[in-house]
């Protein structure tokens, strides 16, 4: 769809449109849900991500100008809510390190497969990163965000973002080449 036809498509939501919004969130939810999937490992995380990152783009459509496709700036809405929903998430770990209540934290459970061909799924490798390079990293190169975009969705200067971006990339090769030169020295004492 062209920017015209998202323009067209934002304007007939606005003007109360019922199939123009179910055309919309159909459009736009499997959008959203990838970058909660790609930002946050907790499933429930996930979910609470969607549902803010929805209610922002239902509450931005009016600025929406079609400078971007309607998809890439539902994204990076999707993107701004997971950060939100991430710096939360470290709030709350903090109190429970201070004794406040244990049940309020979620284990992360296992994503999806995301990369054929590697010895372990991309998102144990991405949990082992810290979470300033996991961030740059899934936003720069999941979501195809710029190195200028990701500064600004994590509020960071360029070259700290570049920085971060390099360290991640470094750590996951790492982590990578370990866990193939390990399977294949079990491969060796199996045969």
């Amino acid at each position: 769809m062209d920017r015209e036809a998202d323009v067209r498509l934002v304007r007939q939501v606005l003007d109360g449109d019922g199939r123009a919004e179910a055309e919309l969130l159909d459009r736009l939810l499997p959008h959203l849900r990838s970058v909660a999937r790609a930002t946050l490992a907790n499933p429930a995380d996930v979910d609470d991500a969607v549902q803010v990152a929805l209610m922002r783009v239902l509450e931005g459509l009016s600025g929406f100008r079609g400078d971007a496709s309607l998809v890439r700036w539902a994204r990076r809405v999707a993107a701004h809510a997971c950060l939100r929903q991430r710096e939360q998430n470290v709030r709350r770990l903090r109190l429970v390190e201070l004794g406040a209540d244990e049940d309020a934290m979620a284990g992360p459970t296992p994503e999806a497969r995301l990369g054929e061909g590697l010895p372990r799924h991309v998102a144990e490798y991405l949990e082992q990163l810290p979470a300033v390079q996991r961030e740059v990293l899934v936003l720069r190169h999941v979501l195809d965000h710029s190195v200028a975009e990701v500064a600004e969705l994590v509020g960071a200067p360029i070259d700290t973002v570049k920085s971060r971006l390099l360290y991640a990339r470094r750590a996951v090769r790492a982590l990578i080449r370990r866990d193939e030169a390990l399977a294949s020295q079990r491969g060796r004492a199996e045969a």
